[in-house]
């Protein structure tokens, strides 16, 4: 068998790789402005999926007109070649059959042929891809009516190496095209936008931000031609000018308001002053002779040549000229809290011996009310020796309450609890002081709880009909045991058959060793 074959060399088109562009030191300036540099990077993001997107279908169309292209080949073979090869055949012209094939295989779109003929003869041109598109022709000769006889066969195929080579040649460039189209497009957008829209908007946030309100000239303007139409921009610039214009007028009433609150406040300073002076001249210029009058109303009621009926009445001037004293007291001692006068003077107290005051004091309240009540006390024996307190401002608060349960109480008993209570502070254990004035009285409802320590308010009108009084007294207690860093509150809890309680509680820091460490 003779093989007749024929290596040409496959022409592989090189692929064209072009380097990316780099683009940073055009970008470095753009990212100055936040917004125009935002704007760049999504159309350089929308641009470049885009341009991907249209490049992949440009290609798939070429890929496809360029295959079909390539796969024409074969149908020329059928119609042109065909005929010759087979005479060829038929007449054992090898030499022809050698230039018909030689030809053949010089079509770039031909990899691969291979001719075999009955006699055993094999031609063959370049090298076989399974893979890539074949197509066998059979190759015959008829002789009049005979039948047709078999010459040999021909099997070509088709290689679509160039067709790949070119589609990705185009690729890179359609593609390179697409994107610098898209750059393109992005800066123009930037600069666009910068002249019509960033460059304003910058202006006017420098503005806003280097405008006083109450000084400058609102003044701003636009950097370009007045628009026949206004746009958003001009509506911007429109709303602030309203703003800054309403600012300047909220800012001057304002002004006027806080010069004017300045003048009352001053005027107010200068009333409680003129007020406080007063009451406090006033209550001791009222209290001087009403200390006289108390004092020889008392000897009235001692004298002996004075008739009982004289007496009654001297006895009944006594408590009355007592209860004005007393609300001169607590009208004054108001007066000097709301001028800050009140002041705190702690000094180590003996307790006990303080206690034992508060007692005596609780039991001639008794008896200046005419009342049949016990009066008892509870004191600690752990308590300490000393106390750094203000003894004379905690026998003020303690006779208030005590006067209090005198006044309010008919029947039964007042007491006096003075104990320790046990207090954690920064994580240590310490102790503290709780004061307890109890009575049996007629109590305080849930309602009434609620304003019993607000000034000029009693439980009920009744109880100030029937007892007289301010409803000074607990806001004076209120106010100065805050003074003391006390507490001073109302039980809520009716227990051992007490129906009013009221606790005072210091913290550790009255404690002499607290305090000095």
């Amino acid at each position: 068998m003779r093989v007749h074959s024929l290596d040409r060399t496959t022409r592989r088109p090189s692929h064209l790789w072009c380097h990316r562009v780099s683009c940073s030191n055009m970008m470095g300036g753009l990212w100055r402005n936040s917004l125009g540099a935002r704007l760049v990077v999504y159309s350089l993001l929308i641009g470049s999926v885009l341009s991907v997107f249209s490049t992949g279908v440009q290609l798939l169309l070429s890929y496809q007109s360029q295959r079909d292209d390539a796969t024409a080949v074969l149908d020329q073979i059928d119609q042109a070649l065909r005929q010759t090869l087979e005479f060829a055949l038929w007449t054992l012209d090898f030499d022809q059959i050698d230039v018909i094939l030689d030809g053949v295989a010089a079509n770039e779109a031909v990899s691969y042929l291979e001719l075999t003929s009955v006699t055993g003869d094999r031609w063959e041109r370049g090298a076989a891809r399974e893979e890539s598109p074949s197509q066998i022709y059979a190759l015959t000769h008829r002789h009049l009516s005979e039948p047709p006889e078999l010459l040999g066969k021909l099997k070509v195929h088709v290689s679509l190496d160039a067709v790949i080579a070119r589609i990705w040649e185009q690729f890179w460039i359609t593609l390179l095209t697409n994107l610098a189209k898209a750059y393109i497009a992005a800066l123009a957008l930037f600069y666009v936008a910068h002249v019509l829209i960033t460059r304003h908007l910058r202006n006017i946030a420098a503005h806003v931000d280097d405008t006083n309100v109450q000084n400058g000239v609102l003044n701003l303007r636009l950097d370009r031609k007045q628009r026949p139409m206004p746009d958003d921009l001009d509506s911007i610039v429109s709303a602030i000018r309203n703003f800054e214009q309403r600012a300047r007028d909220a800012l001057s009433d304002l002004q006027r308001e806080v010069q004017e609150r300045i003048k009352s406040e001053a005027e107010a300073r200068e009333a409680l002053s003129v007020r406080s002076s007063f009451i406090g001249t006033m209550s001791h210029e009222v209290r001087t002779p009403l200390n006289a009058i108390l004092g020889f109303l008392h000897l009235i009621e001692m004298a002996e040549e004075v008739p009982e009926k004289q007496r009654h009445y001297a006895h009944v001037a006594t408590k009355a000229a007592q209860a004005l004293h007393n609300q001169l007291t607590n009208v004054l001692e108001v007066s000097r809290l709301d001028s800050k006068a009140v002041t705190i003077v702690r000094n180590p107290t003996n307790l006990r011996r303080l206690s034992e005051q508060w007692r005596d004091t609780a039991v001639a309240s008794v008896h200046f009310h005419q009342k049949s009540i016990e009066v008892s006390m509870d004191v600690d024996p752990d308590l300490d020796d000393a106390y750094n307190l203000d003894g004379a401002r905690l026998t003020q608060i303690v006779t208030n309450l005590t006067d209090n349960a005198a006044k309010f109480t008919t029947s039964g008993k007042i007491h006096i609890g003075v104990h320790r209570v046990a207090m954690r502070v920064e994580g240590k254990d310490t102790h503290g002081l709780e004061i307890s004035v109890a009575d049996t009285g007629e109590g305080i409802s849930t309602v009434q709880r609620k304003s019993v320590f607000k000034r000029f308010t009693q439980s009920d009108a009744g109880l100030r009909r029937a007892h007289g009084g301010s409803g000074l007294g607990l806001t004076i207690s209120r106010e100065i045991s805050e003074l003391m860093d006390a507490e001073l509150k109302l039980d809520t809890e009716e227990r051992d058959g007490f129906s009013t309680r009221f606790l005072i509680t210091l913290g550790c820091n009255v404690r002499l060793d607290t305090h000095n460490g």
